[in-house]
């Protein structure tokens, strides 16, 4: 009995301590225009850079289906490749439920046993504060104008409702790209010996 009460003990406490991986707190890099740019360094030893390069053109493929995939013309030794994506969220604002659009560009670059993951030029369509005037049209706006530390807290240090939302939904993207990039280079493939 008592080692179960303990159980729960220590269950509750790491539950409570527990960090999620999205935080609207969570600082973000910038490029030198001063435009938001996600990016992550991943590592897979053991592969070459050419295996990862095909690795990264199947998942983009996989990723942009029937979407255009731009690959980087000027790099002769195969080490990038970029597809512009486009996703969308439901969020509430007050008892209203709207939606917003993102668009972004994805850029793998590989090197031998890692790659560079980055999703900049990132945008956002939809409405971005509670005072908007009706006959306004919503135009895309870039994320550094929505999301950075400037735009994302008010004076007194509280973060804005609806642009916390924005960015908890884009890292939330973005931690799910990586996830899905990181599972499709983990696996490994086994030959069949027929």
């Amino acid at each position: 009995m008592k080692s179960t009460c303990l159980f729960f003990v220590l269950l509750f406490t790491t539950s409570l301590c527990a960090q999620d991986r999205v935080s609207y707190k969570q600082s973000l890099d910038y490029t030198n225009t001063g435009e938001v740019v996600l990016k992550e360094i991943l590592h897979y030893p053991g592969k070459s850079k050419s295996e990862l390069y095909q690795m990264a053109e199947e998942w983009f493929a996989r990723k942009f289906s029937g979407e255009p995939l731009q690959f980087d013309a000027y790099s002769e030794d195969r080490s990038k490749l970029i597809g512009r994506g486009f996703f969308s969220y439901q969020f509430f604002i007050v008892l209203s439920e709207k939606l917003a659009e993102v668009s972004y560009v994805l850029t793998i670059s590989v090197k031998d046993e890692k790659i560079k993951v980055e999703m900049e030029e990132i945008f956002i369509l939809g409405e971005t504060s509670l005072i908007n005037i009706e006959d306004e049209f919503l135009l895309p706006k870039p994320a550094h104008e929505v999301i950075s530390d400037e735009a994302l807290y008010k004076k007194n240090g509280k973060p804005r409702k609806i642009k916390r939302r924005h960015k908890e939904k884009i890292l939330s993207y973005w931690y799910e790209t990586l996830d899905s990039v990181d599972g499709f280079f983990r696996t490994t493939r086994e030959e069949d010996d027929w």
